[in-house]
C-alpha cells in the first residue's frame, strides 16, 4: 500500500483507489480493508458504495451487499450494471432472509426493471412467484439456439403455474421438440410427460437405438420412460443393459431396484425379487439415507410377510436393521418376524436398542411385553402394558392385552374395569368398536378364560 493510502487508513479513512484495484484483482477482503469506512458515512461516494457492495457480493455476504448497492442505486438509478448487481444481491439475500424474503424479492423485482436485461427480469419474477410477469418478460428474451430450450420450458412452467393447462401442454410440446433437436435427453424426458407425448419420446428413442444399439444414454432414458408408462419388464431389460456397462451408476441401481420390485411381484418370480433385494441393499450400502430404496425394501418385506414367507421377511428386515438400527418401523417389523420364528434373543435385542432411543415408545413397550409374555413371564408383560397406558391411556393394544391377561386369570373385577376404557378408545374414528363390544359380551357368558 502506498504511504498516502496507509496514512489515510490509519487516520480512519480509506484508500479508495487501492480498494478499487484490489476488487478488480479479485481480492474482495483486501478491497474492504483498504476501503475502510468510506462507504459507511453519510454522503458516501458512488465509487465507495460500489466497491463495498460488489466486494460483499463476491464474498456472498448478501445483506451487506444489498445495503451498499441500494444506496448506490439511489445515486445512479440509470446505471444498468449497478442495477444488475443490486438485483442479484437482493435475490440471493432472499434465500436466507426468512420472514424478510418477500421484501428482498420485491426489491429485486423493482431493481430488475432498471437493468435492461429481459432474462434477468423474467428469472427474478419467476422465482418471486409472479408468473404472469415472468411470462411476459420471457417473451421479450431473444430466441437464440443456446437459450431456446430453457425459455420454452420456462414459459411452459409459467403457464402451468397460471393454470393455463392446454397452453402449458402445447408449450411443453414445443420444448420437447427443441430438446429432441439438441439431443438433451433429460429435458426431453421431463417435457414429454408434461406434454403428454410419451409415445413421441419413446418412438424417438427406439429409432435412435435402432441406429446405434450401444447408445447408453438413450437406453437409460428409454428405461426411465418405459418404467413411467408402467412397462416394467421392458424397462428392466433396458436398465439391466445400462448397469452392465456402468456398474457403478447409483441412479441406475435405484431405478432398476424399483422396477424389479414391480416385475417380481407382477410375475411372482422369486429370482427377480431376490435380484431387487440384492441390488437395493447395495444401494443402501452406498447411500443409507436413500428413503425411496429403503421404503421399497420395507415394502418387499411386507409382501413376503403377506405371502407367508416369514423367513424371507425376517432375513431382509435383519439386513435393514443392520444398516439403520434407529428406524422404529423396521425394527418393530423385524421383532415381529423374529418372534414368529422363535428368534427371541434377536427380537429382545432390537427392542432394547429402540428403547434406548425412546424409553417410553408405546409400540416398542407393547411388543416387548408380548415377547416377555411369550417367554412365560406374564408379570413382566403386565407391568410393561401398564407402562404403555401411563404413556398413552387409550392404547388399544395394551388395553386388549391387559384385558386378556385379567380374563385368563379370572380377575373379573379388573376385566370389567378395562372394558369401559377399551370401548371409549374404540369409539374413535376407525376404532374396532365391534371387537370391544364382543369383549364386553364375552365377560357375561364366560367370566374366565383358559389361560394361566
Amino acid at each position: 500500500m502506498a504511504v498516502g493510502g496507509l496514512l489515510s487508513c490509519l487516520l480512519g479513512g480509506g484508500d479508495l483507489d487501492g480498494a478499487e484495484k484490489a476488487l478488480a484483482a479479485g481480492k474482495p477482503n483486501d478491497a474492504l480493508e483498504r476501503l475502510g469506512d468510506l462507504a459507511d458515512v453519510d454522503g458516501a461516494s458512488l465509487r465507495a458504495l460500489l466497491v463495498q457492495g460488489r466486494a460483499y457480493l463476491r464474498l456472498r455476504e448478501y445483506e451487506g451487499a444489498v445495503e451498499a448497492l441500494l444506496r448506490g442505486h439511489e445515486l445512479a438509478p440509470d446505471n444498468r450494471a449497478l442495477a444488475r448487481d443490486a438485483t442479484l444481491a437482493c435475490w440471493y439475500a432472499a434465500a436466507d432472509a426468512g420472514a424478510y424474503a418477500s421484501a428482498y424479492m420485491a426489491d429485486a423485482k423493482r431493481l430488475s426493471k432498471h437493468t435492461g436485461d429481459a432474462r434477468l427480469m423474467a428469472d427474478v419474477h419467476y422465482f418471486a412467484g409472479d408468473h404472469a410477469a415472468a411470462l411476459r418478460h420471457y417473451g421479450d428474451v431473444p430466441d437464440k439456439d443456446k437459450t431456446r430450450l430453457f425459455l420454452r420450458e420456462r414459459r411452459a412452467l409459467c403457464l402451468r403455474a397460471l393454470s393455463r393447462a392446454d397452453e402449458a401442454r402445447t408449450a411443453y410440446g414445443l420444448a420437447l421438440e427443441e430438446a429432441l433437436r439438441v439431443k438433451n435427453l433429460g429435458a426431453a424426458f421431463r417435457t414429454a410427460f408434461a406434454a403428454r407425448q410419451q409415445g413421441r419420446f419413446l418412438g424417438w428413442l427406439d429409432k435412435r437405438l435402432q441406429a446405434d444399439s450401444s447408445d447408453v444414454e438413450a437406453r437409460r432414458y428409454r428405461g426411465y420412460a418405459r418404467a413411467a408408462v408402467l412397462r416394467y419388464a421392458d424397462a428392466a431389460t433396458d436398465l439391466r443393459a445400462v448397469l452392465k456397462k456402468r456398474p457403478d451408476d447409483l441412479a441406475i441401481k435405484k431405478q432398476l431396484t424399483s422396477v424389479l420390485l414391480r416385475v417380481g411381484v407382477d410375475t411372482q418370480t422369486p429370482a427377480v425379487l431376490l435380484e431387487a433385494e440384492s441390488l437395493g441393499l447395495g444401494v443402501l450400502a452406498q447411500q443409507p439415507d436413500d428413503r425411496a430404496t429403503w421404503n421399497g425394501l420395507n415394502w418387499l418385506a411386507g409382501w413376503y410377510w403377506a405371502n407367508r414367507d416369514v423367513k424371507s421377511a425376517y432375513g431382509l428386515l435383519g439386513r435393514l436393521v443392520a444398516i439403520d438400527e434407529t428406524d422404529f418401523d423396521t425394527g418393530l417389523n423385524f421383532g415381529a418376524m423374529a418372534r414368529r420364528l422363535g428368534h427371541l434373543d434377536a427380537a429382545k435385542a432390537v427392542y432394547t436398542r429402540l428403547l434406548e432411543l425412546a424409553p417410553n415408545d408405546s409400540d416398542v413397550l407393547n411388543d416387548l411385553a408380548i415377547l416377555r409374555d411369550g417367554q412365560g413371564d406374564r408379570t413382566a408383560a403386565v407391568q410393561l402394558w401398564r407402562r404403555v397406558l401411563e404413556v398413552d391411556q387409550n392404547n388399544l393394544n395394551a388395553l386388549e392385552n391387559l384385558l386378556t391377561a385379567a380374563w385368563e386369570r379370572g380377575d373379573l373385577a379388573r376385566a370389567n374395569e378395562l372394558v369401559p376404557r377399551g370401548l371409549t378408545a374404540a369409539r374413535r374414528p376407525g376404532g374396532p368398536l365391534q371387537r370391544w363390544e364382543w369383549f364386553r359380551d364375552r365377560l357375561e357368558w364366560c367370566s374366565k378364560g383358559f389361560g394361566r
